[in-house]
């Protein structure tokens, strides 16, 4: 008997198609997963995240709560309208707050320093300095920055072509 095998120039051209298939199969693996990686996007780097810094009150009331947050009772006003903040230094958790309590002139006031009738400072932020006592809370909040606009009654520099013209004579020689 005579036994088949298959011819050299068969087997070669299979193992050829296999390796060109599997060549191929590779690469639109890869251009899938880098098309795929591309619209899923990029996480941002770790050094880049940014704080943010919520107001409790106004998210309490844009969910429907009718009572502050935090405890606070109808005590919290009355000291927020004899306080006004006027300043806030921050850094690593610790900071310091400028105060004007009842009109007079602004002092500076530490974490954990008492302020006004017991209320003592418990945080600040860039713009806010939070006030705490016997559970209750108020926030003082820093107002805006006025639009910079000259005084009314401030002199306005004179342009050279309003300076008035003072005549000379001219010199004589002799």
């Amino acid at each position: 008997m005579k036994s088949r095998m298959a011819s050299p120039r068969i087997v070669v051209g299979l193992v050829t198609f296999a390796v060109w298939a599997v060549a191929a199969g590779s690469a639109l693996y890869w251009a899938m997963y880098a098309a795929g990686a591309q619209s899923r996007g990029v996480p941002p780097a770790a050094g880049t995240a940014r704080s943010v810094v919520v107001d409790r009150q106004v998210v309490a009331r844009a969910l429907g709560a009718t009572a502050p947050v935090g405890g606070a009772t109808a005590a919290a006003p009355d000291v927020v309208s004899r306080l006004a903040l006027r300043g806030v230094v921050t850094h690593d958790g610790r900071g310091a707050a400028l105060i004007a309590v009842s009109g007079k002139p602004a002092k500076p006031f530490v974490l954990g320093a008492e302020v006004d009738s017991g209320w003592t400072l418990t945080s600040v932020s860039p713009r806010t300095a939070v006030l705490s006592n016997s559970g209750r809370e108020a926030s003082l909040h820093m107002p805006l920055p006025a639009a910079s606009s000259p005084p009314a009654n401030a002199a306005t520099p004179a342009s050279p072509a309003a300076l008035p013209l003072i005549p000379t004579s001219p010199a004589t020689s002799g």
